[in-house]
């Protein structure tokens, strides 16, 4: 029995992770322009880091509390959670091109449809980003967070209600809901939401009906996960862990160190990059 619990245990908790130190607690990460691009918390920087060799090739100073950040064509944005606003940054040259303000307390930031989509966690609102400016201001409810353009659609989550809405971009109008207590953080995957709740639970949404399909229970307060080789990685920010989830039976198949504080999950460049808000260095797997 003590032989087959320590299979187990080493099967679940995987080979340690690699550091990729970037000298501040990091939040969003996105890959663009051949590197990955980090959001750190403390200095307002997103940091430009080579994927090779792990070292950090430039920062640029992007607003104030840096939160997500997501790539678009030839660009990265990056939230400012403290200075309402979200900055563009051109991946060519690693210089700040654009800020533009937001609403109140912004906190996540999606690409689609042409445009810029960020949660304002402070006013209830979503705003609409083209061309550089807002175009649309979308109430959702009271605290918007996590976000994600899939299936034609805009997927934003409502912390505080505990619901995901469904806004068509063509008429930027709310046109469906789903129940999901602490709803966070949205990955779309096959025909099904997949959303991190506070409850310490990812749920499994059908896109078409807008019901549940399954539930797995997680460690403590999943947020930013992603799928990575048809797996659902799931960050776990209290418990220190990350969570590996198979979709279709919504079971945890392993369960990774996380590090200090992991928040996010990138697959990128033959990796997976964890973003950590208690750690100076990223976990690389």
């Amino acid at each position: 029995m003590k032989l087959a619990a320590a299979v187990l245990l080493a099967t679940l908790a995987g080979a340690a992770p690699a550091k990729v130190h970037v000298g501040d607690f990091t939040y969003g990460l996105a890959a663009a322009g051949g590197s990955v691009w980090a959001g750190e918390m403390s200095t307002g920087d997103v940091v430009r880091i080579d994927p090779k060799t792990g070292k950090v090739v430039g920062r640029v100073n992007a607003g104030a509390r840096i939160f997500d950040v997501v790539a678009s064509p030839g660009a990265v944005w990056a939230v400012g959670n403290l200075s309402g606003t979200v900055a563009r940054i051109d991946t060519h040259s690693g210089k700040l091109a654009k800020t533009i303000r937001v609403g109140f307390a912004p906190y996540a930031v999606a690409w689609g449809f042409g445009s810029a989509w960020v949660s304002n966690s402070g006013d209830g609102t979503v705003s609409r980003i083209t061309n550089d400016k807002v175009v649309k201001r979308i109430k959702i409810g009271v605290e918007p967070n996590g976000l994600t353009a899939y299936d034609g659609a805009l997927w934003v989550s409502d912390h505080t209600l505990g619901k995901v809405v469904r806004i068509d971009p063509r008429t930027n109008r709310i046109t469906g809901t789903v129940k999901l207590s602490g709803a966070d953080w949205i990955v779309g995957y096959r025909g099904s939401l997949y959303v991190s709740q506070e409850t310490n639970t990812v749920a499994r949404v059908d896109v078409r009906t807008l019901r549940v399909t399954g539930r797995v229970s997680v460690d403590h307060n999943p947020l930013g996960s992603a799928m990575v080789g048809g797996k659902l990685w799931v960050p776990c920010i209290d418990g220190g862990r990350v969570d590996v989830v198979d979709p279709v039976t919504m079971k945890v198949e392993r369960r990774l160190d996380g590090g200090l504080g992991p928040i996010v999950v990138l697959p990128a460049f033959g990796h997976e990059w964890v973003s950590q808000t208690a750690d100076t260095a990223l976990r690389r797997f």
